[in-house]
């Protein structure tokens, strides 16, 4: 063995080694690790060794969830606001004789309501919330409103209107797409106007038109001439158009009666044609 080699050997026994020796060795020696046996413990063959019994424990499940068709069955009860989708209608008298609807539908938004009262109808949609409200004048002392929805629920309420009797009130039902109006010319001394309900977008629509007026003694006398305006399309140019009337004037008979508009010819389709005396006027006066 070299001396270099012996040197080193020796240093590494002694754990010393001199800084010279330390720059030119190129890896520290590790003394091997003592092996160490593991004894495995001798168990008499008449030993007594305890043994830990489990028990068996019964698990608590919880009910099974509900079918997927009764779930379903009460979500399709719910609206989109977590309300109930039964519909109801309420009906209060408000002033000048008018009836305060409050319609409720949460699970029908958008579709279209048929609104009757005294034989006459219309349209409207409903809104977004399900929930509608209107104002209507009363055309009886006892009155009556039935509304029809669209998957084929029937509601009605009632009133009595006592001071329906102080009004003057020729209502117009238009039917079909396209609808006319009802207009009214009165001296500006009569208190009166023309209340529009509705919306008639197709052959199954209406909308109503009512002119209504107050009559007492703290108002002035006068004329309302009525008359008819009559918007002509393609599709009434020809076969002309539908609507249906109830007058109800303090001092003359309930009247109701059906209107079959004749069509101008295709020529005016475009133009709106005002039919007068078609209406008998209302000759307001005092009591």
């Amino acid at each position: 063995m070299s001396r270099f080699l012996t040197n080193a050997a020796l240093a590494v026994w002694l754990g010393v080694s001199s800084p010279i020796m330390a720059d030119v060795l190129p890896a520290a020696v590790t003394p091997p690790f003592p092996k160490i046996s593991h004894v495995t413990p001798d168990i008499p063959a008449d030993a007594e060794v305890p043994f830990t019994h489990l028990k068996p424990v019964a698990a608590h499940l919880s009910a099974p969830p509900a079918p997927i068709a009764d779930i379903v069955a009460r979500q399709a009860n719910i609206s989109n606001f977590g309300t109930a989708c039964d519909p109801s209608i309420s009906m209060d008298v408000a002033i000048d004789a008018m009836l305060a609807i409050h319609l409720q539908a949460p699970c029908l938004p958008y579709d279209m309501v048929r609104m009757e009262h005294e034989g006459l109808s219309f349209t409207v949609p409903m809104p977004m919330t399900g929930e509608l409200h209107l104002l209507l004048p009363a055309l009886s002392e006892n009155a009556v409103v039935r509304a029809d929805l669209s998957d084929g629920t029937v509601l009605s309420a009632s009133a009595d209107v006592p001071e329906a009797v102080e009004f003057a009130r020729v209502a117009l039902q238009w039917k079909g797409a396209a609808p006319g109006e009802l207009v009214a010319k009165a001296p500006k001394v009569l208190d009166g106007a023309v209340i529009r309900l509705g919306r008639s977008e197709d052959a199954d629509g209406s909308e109503l038109h009512v002119f209504s007026s107050r009559i007492d003694a703290r108002h002035a006398t006068g004329v309302v001439r009525l008359s008819l305006l009559s918007p002509v399309t393609a599709e009434n140019c020809e076969t002309g158009r539908e609507a249906r009337v109830r007058r109800k004037v303090p001092g003359e008979p309930t009247s109701a009666y059906d209107l079959k508009l004749k069509g101008p010819g295709c020529n005016a389709v475009g133009q709106s044609i005002e039919l007068k005396n078609i209406l008998q006027d209302l000759k307001l006066s005092q009591n």
